[in-house]
């Protein structure tokens, strides 16, 4: 490669290490103090950058912490939605699709945290995206459910909607959970637990017994909301 060529190439590559570098600062700040505490200046000054560069990548504070989620919700749905393809089964689709879920808050607390916080207090438009990307993300879960009502193996009537809140807001308990004791969340167990509960609650029952025991699981469910 000539010379000419390898500066030709530089000035674009110096530039995405540099966006990735003000990213990674970012999200460290903003995990550490919050968007609201965090500063601008702290995040150029891990970068060893001026606070001038970063409004020039990305216009304001508020379209930077966006970034950062955007960045790591692009990365955990193409996990999802990869990792999935391969998996047989309702059951064994929705085990994975919360496993998943208490993995990610597991090994990314911190930052969960920030998205579920201030993600509600930015204005219409970053809100408007942030649900489009938490959206997509939690597609995977509606999904598995239709299809299971497709194959016969879960009720009809069940809510999609009601399902996703359900194991969606509670695994966002244990979120909160997780930050204000400290304790390590036992991923693989709470995700059987969990699963199990789930599923025989939505899951097609053909005796009195079974449709008694899914009321019973059901209005368990309806507790966690």
């Amino acid at each position: 490669m000539s010379d000419a060529l390898e500066r030709k190439k530089s000035p674009r590559k110096n530039k995405n290490v540099r966006i990735a570098s003000i990213l990674k600062a970012a999200r460290e700040t903003f995990e550490q103090q919050g968007y609201e505490q965090a500063k601008i200046s702290e995040i150029a000054e891990k970068v060893d950058i001026v606070e001038g560069t970063i409004f020039h990548y990305f216009g304001s504070k508020r379209k930077l912490v966006l970034k950062v989620m955007e960045d790591f919700y692009n990365g955990i749905t193409e996990s999802l939605y990869e990792e999935i393809t391969g998996i047989q089964g309702t059951r064994n689709r929705l085990h994975f699709v919360i496993w998943h879920h208490l993995k990610v808050i597991s090994d990314n607390a911190p930052l969960c945290a920030v998205i579920l916080r201030e993600s509600r207090g930015l204005d219409k438009a970053f809100s408007k995206d942030i649900y489009q990307l938490n959206r997509n993300y939690t597609a995977p879960l509606r999904q598995v459910i239709q299809e299971g009502v497709a194959n016969g193996e879960i009720n009809p009537e069940i809510s999609i909607s009601m399902v996703s809140n359900t194991v969606y807001g509670s695994i966002e308990h244990a979120l909160w959970n997780l930050l204000s004791d400290g304790e390590t969340l036992d991923v693989a167990k709470t995700a059987k637990d969990f699963t199990d509960m789930v599923f025989n609650g939505i899951r097609v029952h053909t005796t009195e017994v079974e449709s008694s025991e899914a009321a019973r699981l059901i209005k368990k469910l309806n507790k966690l909301l």
